[in-house]
């Protein structure tokens, strides 16, 4: 995307008229690093100076300029529109004149919307196609089982996907139960964490926890649950005390966790 489409991204943004995944992109784009934040900020100071700028009253020589040339617009619409007549402006009821001008400043405006509204659907269409496109490839990426690696920039990839998209998380449950590479298996459980809110991505997390055999994954899903405050992973947390096959640093851990839980 053009640094002019995000820059009137921004500008919606600190208007406050983004809501949903492109709400949640711009906040993004914003936090990704600091020249991003510094646009920000620019343009959030700028569009303060302008608010101010336009609060001021003008002086009588502006709205006397200005109603003049509304005026003059009028009477030139007048007689384009009534030319066998040529009827001045000036012989115009008030309530006439009023309508009329109106009616100018109304149309200015209204076409000025219609520029932005237009503006705006392009740029949400070209923001959900990016979407998609991350989308494909997540989903490629995470069922090449010839790369660990690509697996694995696959699951980095999901992080721009705002929003818990059903097929992303069941893509990265599978990976995260059964990707042959702990490494990858761990960045799936790092990647999940963020949907933990979500019913199935809870459950998961919790049911994982009986499968995964790797001391690293499973100290990082017990702290999860901690984190998460969740009682529900209670019965998994004993049972991995239990385990005669548990390492002794994860019991430890999981001692712990049963300890702030309970």
């Amino acid at each position: 995307m053009d640094e002019q489409k995000m820059n009137d991204l921004m500008i919606d943004y600190i208007d406050g008229n983004l809501t949903g995944e492109l709400k949640e992109f711009v906040t993004k784009y914003i936090e990704k690093n600091s020249e991003n934040r510094r646009k920000y900020e620019e343009l959030k100071a700028a569009m303060s100076l302008l608010e101010h700028d336009t609060q001021l009253e003008p002086d009588n020589s502006l709205k006397t300029d200005f109603m003049l040339a509304l005026i003059e617009e009028v009477e030139a619409e007048h007689d384009r529109k009534v030319k066998p007549i040529k009827k001045s402006v000036w012989k115009l009821s008030p309530f006439q004149l009023a309508a009329s001008l109106a009616l100018i400043v109304s149309g200015v405006f209204i076409g000025m919307w219609l520029m932005k509204a237009d503006s705006n659907n392009q740029q949400i269409a070209e923001i959900k196609k990016e979407m998609e496109d991350t989308k494909r490839l997540v989903i490629h990426s995470l069922t090449d089982n010839s790369s660990a690696s690509r697996r694995l920039q696959g699951v980095n990839a999901s992080y721009s996907i705002g929003d818990a998209d059903d097929e992303i998380v069941n893509a990265l449950i599978r990976t995260m139960n059964n990707d042959e590479n702990a490494n990858v298996r761990l960045a799936a459980v790092e990647a999940l964490a963020k949907f933990a809110d979500e019913p199935k991505v809870l459950n998961a997390l919790i049911e994982s926890m009986e499968t995964q055999a790797d001391p690293l994954i499973q100290i990082t899903l017990i702290n999860l649950m901690v984190k998460l405050k969740e009682k529900k992973a209670l019965d998994e947390l004993k049972r991995i005390i239990e385990d005669k096959k548990t390492m002794e640093t994860v019991k430890d851990e999981a001692h712990m966790a049963v300890f702030k839980l309970s």
